[in-house]
């Protein structure tokens, strides 16, 4: 852990929503620069903000990419954190791109890096964090990055980080891989994020999404007020609110990916989708009874016929396959196999299921989709009771250890001496 003491702080004016598209963009000058350390593990960081008079805190996230130092060797698994959604819904100053917790109901179409992150009901506990400790729009509080985390560092497996952005900018961050590990809400993707898990799927990396709702959004980077490159998320969700609508450029228009023409459903990739919005759910994980004896279940109760369901894992959004779907049905992928139909409710009354699911791609990768972006609560129980209810469970944990190992086609992973304890 670095310390910096003595650090002037000060106030700095707040921007207002610009007219037109909504965007609010801090242009404050750095109050503090400190150089990564060359023995810094790639991971997520945060730093802590403290006011000696008071002890007032907030946190500042940021992610230490992987050296690429020659020779060195690179982690077999990257897990991707979720930035963009981050500020999909980060409201602070006024806007973001939803219209429930923007001012006046209007959302944005373009939201910016370069600001803190909202407070706001249940943010108190990862005040300035993103989402990566607590989600405030969410009933349940608690992040689902986080507990992912504290898993993957506690069995010591070895594993890259990266946010959004680097797999957007970097064509070569996936190459040599096992697998791409993705947890929780990976709502808001570019073409070129999209494009190149595809790639690496191809080319037999493996891709296991323990969350759900994943690429959902197309959306586009462009450049600050600044000119620094990659700072500001544009998603007009409306094609008529884009000007790329109708032009030889329309690839990139930023709507859903299921939508784009020609469509890109997300169940090309994953094998699964949400199918029906954003519509919050909180159910049990049900193992389908055919498919008890899969690899997915091997050293678990549901093998042995012990355990039926794992409770409260499915929600806050789900997931299922489009199999049979008379419209998105064509884009499923050959071999798919679903391994656990869980019955959910919605709050109108309404039924429908989550599914989880894999298949492996024509170049041997395996890839695998939980259905459910509260997966990673069954792995670790940080932010209960507080957050959420506790629900971390035993076959929750030998499920993911069952699924990573089976993306690089080998047994589960052990223990790396370069992951820190």
């Amino acid at each position: 852990m670095a310390t910096v003491r003595g650090t002037p702080g000060g106030l700095h004016a707040s921007p207002r929503p610009r007219a037109g598209d909504g965007l609010v963009e801090c242009r404050w000058p750095a109050s503090l620069r400190f150089r990564i350390g060359t023995d810094w593990p790639s991971g997520i960081y945060l730093a802590r903000l403290t006011i000696p008079k008071g002890g007032r805190e907030s946190f500042v996230p940021f992610v230490v990419r992987e050296t690429r130092a020659p020779r060195a060797a690179r982690a077999p698994y990257l897990l991707l954190i979720n930035t963009n959604t981050w500020q999909a819904y980060n409201a602070w100053g006024g806007t973001s791109l939803y219209d429930f917790n923007s001012a006046a109901g209007a959302r944005a179409i373009r939201v910016s890096y370069d600001r803190p992150y909202a407070a706001g009901p249940g943010a108190w506990a990862g005040l300035g964090a993103g989402e990566l400790l607590t989600t405030p729009h969410t009933t349940w509080k608690a992040g689902w990055e986080y507990p992912m985390i504290r898993w993957l560092e506690r069995r010591g497996l070895d594993v890259a980080y990266a946010a959004d952005v680097d797999l957007h900018a970097d064509p070569v961050l996936l190459r040599g891989r096992r697998g791409v590990l993705i947890a929780g809400h990976p709502e808001y993707w570019s073409r070129l994020m999209r494009d190149r898990l595809e790639q690496a799927r191809d080319r037999g990396t493996g891709i296991a999404l323990f969350g759900a709702n994943a690429g959902y959004w197309q959306v586009r980077y462009e450049a600050s007020g600044s000119g620094a490159p990659d700072r500001v998320l544009f998603c007009a969700k409306e094609n008529t609110r884009d000007p790329l609508y109708n032009t030889r450029a329309d690839r990139d228009l930023t709507v859903r990916f299921r939508n784009l023409h020609p469509r890109r459903p997300e169940s090309t990739l994953l094998g699964v989708m949400t199918a029906r919005g954003e519509s919050a759910v909180d159910e049990d994980f049900v193992p389908a009874p055919e498919e008890k004896q899969s690899w997915v279940y091997r050293g678990t109760g549901v093998a042995r016929g012990a355990v039926l369901k794992l409770p409260g894992l499915v929600g806050y959004e789900a997931d299922r396959s489009m199999r049979g779907d008379s419209l998105y049905g064509a884009w499923s992928p050959r071999g798919l196999r679903v391994v656990a139909r869980s019955p959910i409710r919605f709050r109108d009354g309404s039924v429908d299921r989550s599914e989880a699911a894999t298949y492996r791609a024509a170049s041997g990768a395996l890839v695998f989709a939980a259905g459910t972006v509260q997966w990673s609560w069954g792995l670790d129980d940080w932010g209960a009771p507080a957050l959420r209810p506790a629900r971390r469970h035993a076959d929750a944990e030998r499920i993911t250890l069952n699924v990573i190992g089976a993306l690089g086609a080998g047994a589960a992973p052990e223990p790396s001496a370069r992951s820190p304890r």
